[in-house]
């Protein structure tokens, strides 16, 4: 690439930690600036995850968060939050950095200052000077052994993005996507009938949070339990005029249950090898080690933003995250 077209700043990820460098960034007079993001727009958990209307808050599971940087949002809806988004994209120009539908599968330093973003669509490998990693965790999620019959395809499902109000849900995993869909389809308030199964007896995947709420869900009756159960195949039910037809669920001690949609939340593509690839230090939980006030990664220049730092966390941790991150770049750089 020639010189002319090495960037300042790629930063990976346009959800609520990418969008907001990209705002400081342009703030902080960093021009040369690309966003890249592997869905086909910005902020693509928040328009697949919550359902229409659902509260966007800035404080997240008790925690309460302050704004410190350029970019805040108000508290609403999905649509307002999205807004918002758009608004702030638009401002400051940065409709025209946002490529989307690149995924990105390497980040490698080729000499001193500069990095290789290595995408799989036409802009191949980008040069910058610096790199915020402001990925998500979920990632590409894991199936399960047995087959999906074609019938009941529809019904079974890795986000919550097609379920209707009053259905009889399952979700599937032990982790903390898992329960975060459960208790989180309780508290959209659409009248589903939840239940959580899981193949081991007792819950130890999840976060101490989420194992909280789910538990505490469980024992005021707002969600059931299906613990230490493993599924052995799923299969159509049919019922005289319902298209397509439910689930029969069988699971490996001889019962059956039928459900309107099974949601599999078992684990996807984790970041840890995108990270280790790039040369960054993980601790023993396999999280990326970084500076507390920067956020930059053990490899100079290189820094990591929002979920991929913390786990799942909240949008206004991420637009924090991504100000004090770009404070730093801004700073190295002479701006």
């Amino acid at each position: 690439m020639p010189c002319d077209k090495l960037q300042d700043l790629v930063i990976i990820g346009a959800g609520p930690g990418g969008i907001a460098a990209g705002v400081e960034a342009k703030i902080a007079g960093l021009n040369k600036v690309l966003i890249l993001e592997k869905a086909d727009n910005h902020n693509d958990v928040i328009r697949k995850f919550y359902k229409h209307g659902k509260r966007v808050d800035k404080d997240w599971q008790g925690k309460k968060f302050e704004f410190k940087g350029n970019v805040t949002f108000e508290e609403g809806t999905k649509e307002s939050y999205l807004q918002q988004m758009n608004n702030y994209i638009e401002k400051y120009g940065l409709k025209n950095h946002i490529h989307y539908n690149h995924h990105v599968y390497a980040v490698k330093p080729v000499c001193k200052d500069v990095f290789a973003i290595a995408t799989d669509h036409e802009l191949g490998a980008v040069l910058a000077k610096k790199v915020i990693i402001a990925i998500g965790r979920m990632g590409k999620p894991n199936k399960p052994a047995y087959k999906f019959p074609p019938k009941i395809r529809p019904r079974l499902n890795f986000n919550l993005d097609k379920v209707q109000p009053g259905e009889k849900v399952l979700v599937v995993g032990g982790g903390d996507t898992a329960g975060e869909y459960a208790y989180g389809l309780v508290d959209m308030h659409i009248n589903c009938d939840v239940t959580l199964n899981y193949r081991r007896n007792e819950i130890t995947k999840m976060n101490a949070v989420n194992k909280k709420i789910v538990m505490d869900y469980a024992n005021e009756g707002k969600l059931k339990l299906k613990l230490g159960l493993d599924i052995e195949n799923v299969e159509p039910y049919e019922e005289e005029g319902i298209t397509p037809p439910k689930v029969k669920v069988n699971f490996k001690d001889g019962t059956s249950e039928i459900y309107d949609r099974v949601i599999y939340a078992l684990g996807g593509t984790t970041p840890v090898d995108f990270l280790k690839n790039a040369g960054i230090e993980l601790n023993e939980w396999k999280e990326p080690v970084y500076n507390p006030e920067t956020f930059e990664t053990n490899i100079p220049g290189l820094y990591v933003i929002g979920d991929v730092a913390v786990g799942s966390g909240s949008i206004a941790l991420a637009m924090n995250h991504a100000y004090d991150a770009v404070k730093d770049i801004a700073k190295k750089m002479g701006k």
